[in-house]
């Protein structure tokens, strides 16, 4: 359980310190913990100061007993004294989370009860008996009874509770309440499977009763603090959409309390080295781009037979399905490439187009290239560089044999490279990047650059990390019920107007 702690240091004026006072210790972030301040008199007249903190139960646990804790007797009045500090546990983010499901059940539940009682309760006429209710407590399921707290509140007529730990003693009971004088019209089962028992009775018994029930897709309880996530992609740490995309899903894992691993691997051989790392290490989830899908595809389906979840973003929407991902979360390539396309015949650009394709090997940038291919009006070659520590001195020599009339990069790195490349053969060659930072922003702005299309490398890696908790705690299968969908990014060309709000935004 993940637990934050504060420093508490016990200052005591003498002639105010009694026994009994109570601190109360609060933090934004830990909820709170009650405290108590122990004072007791010890051998030679001096006093012994400690701490107690009331535990979940409601009682107060053993005194904490600092290093440095006696008063001593001869102390003058109005002296201060300080103990040693010490922790104290103040709440964890597990209770928080529990507490406020917890409230969230009794809302729910209450809101269902109130729905009934303008059903069944309101409408009675004098005489009427009215309609009595069971709530049916899962006990299998920790917490889930909150919901018949609310249904009591909510509900205005008799309500008797259930509580259930035995499925066959509760079928058993429940054929037996049919079979006798039914004492009641309506039922509350607070989970699925309660409610599959219910309306098989309900049918064995053919019984006319109202019921419903509660469905609990995604496990509320935090996991454990060591249980392993992953975050695996392709990539080079020198490109700026792969550093940001680290540092979000590193922010999402912040935001939502795991331990995760995010790694970046030139290749896809070594990508898939990753996923197997993950799942003998005890990755619980993972998720993975699928820029050379053929060489993550064995990985993935390790992952999944050793019952690991694996869900894929960026790269790879078309192979996705294949390779066996439960979910892909991408931009839309093919028709950013058919944004582009359009963008440039909109501006006037006729003849030949370069799409400079930075990995070779990735298929989602080989998609930007077919959706731009389909789009404009002349004709566009995949340009690829042999080195990336060229890429300026490549492409400049590519410009330089005369037949190029525009250029778009695939990412805001190769974009900068690509810019310095035609501003040394010709700063009037139209030019496009993919991607955002600082310096595609200036660049459309000053007019080095028409347009650029984001490619949102924080959303894709903030949503995998988010994914990666979604459908490890789902309660059914998650590739049976996500069955590979696609979550696409709709592209949109970016021009001066919206990047001048974005630099403004950057340095408000």
């Amino acid at each position: 359980m993940m637990r934050s702690t504060l420093l508490i240091a016990m200052g005591i004026l003498i002639g105010a310190a009694a026994l009994g006072a109570v601190w109360a210790a609060s933090t934004n972030t830990a909820g709170k913990a009650d405290v108590r301040v122990v004072v007791e008199s010890v051998d030679n007249g001096y006093a012994e100061l400690g701490l107690q903190q009331r535990t979940d139960d409601g009682e107060w646990g053993e005194t904490i007993l600092p290093k440095y804790r006696f008063i001593s007797p001869d102390l003058k009045l109005g002296d201060v004294r300080y103990s040693s500090e010490i922790q104290v546990d103040v709440g964890s983010r597990a209770r928080m989370v529990s507490e406020s499901y917890q409230a969230y059940l009794i809302e729910s539940g209450a809101e269902i009860g109130e729905r009934y009682t303008k059903r069944f309760v309101t409408p009675a006429q004098p005489g009427d008996a009215i309609v009595k209710f069971l709530c049916i407590d899962d006990l299998n399921d920790p917490g889930i009874g909150a919901l018949c707290d609310g249904f009591e509140i909510g509900y205005a007529g008799p309500v008797e509770r259930i509580a259930v730990s035995d499925y066959d003693s509760f079928r058993e009971h429940l054929a037996s309440r049919f079979a006798g004088d039914q004492d009641f019209r309506g039922l509350f089962a607070t989970s699925v499977p309660l409610a599959q028992i219910v309306d098989e009775e309900k049918e064995a018994a053919r019984a006319r009763l109202t019921s419903t029930y509660w469905i609990e897709l995604v496990d509320p309880h935090l996991p454990e603090p060591d249980s392993l996530y992953c975050v695996i992609s392709h990539g080079s740490d020198e490109d700026l959409f792969w550093g940001l995309s680290a540092e979000t899903s590193v922010a999402a894992a912040g935001a939502l309390g795991i331990n995760l691993r995010s790694e970046v691997h030139f290749t896809g051989q070594d990508q898939a080295e990753a996923v197997r790392r993950c799942v003998a290490d005890g990755a619980v989830a993972i998720a993975t781009t699928l820029a050379e899908p053929d060489a993550l595809k064995p990985a993935v389906q390790e992952a999944l037979a050793a019952g690991v979840p694996v869900i894929s973003f960026n790269s790879g929407a078309e192979d996705a399905a294949e390779v066996g991902t439960a979910l892909h979360l991408s931009l839309d390539d093919y028709e950013a490439g058919r944004v582009a396309g359009r963008e440039f015949n909109a501006r006037g650009v006729e003849g030949h187009l370069l799409c400079v394709i930075h990995e070779p090997e990735n298929q989602g940038l080989h998609d930007r290239c077919d959706g731009l291919e389909e789009a404009f009006a002349g004709t566009v070659e995949r340009w690829s560089m042999i080195d990336r520590e060229t890429t300026v001195e490549e492409l400049h020599a590519r410009l330089r044999e005369g037949d190029v009339n525009g250029v778009l990069a695939l990412s805001s790195s190769v974009g900068i490279e690509s810019r310095r490349a035609v501003f040394r053969y010709d700063r009037s060659l139209p030019l496009a990047s993919f991607g955002f930072s600082r310096q595609i922003a200036e660049h459309v702005v000053d007019g080095r650059m028409m347009f650029a299309i984001f490619d949102h490398p924080e959303i894709q890696s903030y949503v995998a990390a988010v994914g990666t908790l979604l459908v490890e705690r789902l309660r059914i299968d998650p590739m049976a019920y996500f069955n590979s969908t696609q979550l696409l990014i709709t592209p949109t060309a970016v021009d001066v107007e919206e990047m001048q709000s974005l630099l403004d935004s950057l340095t408000e």
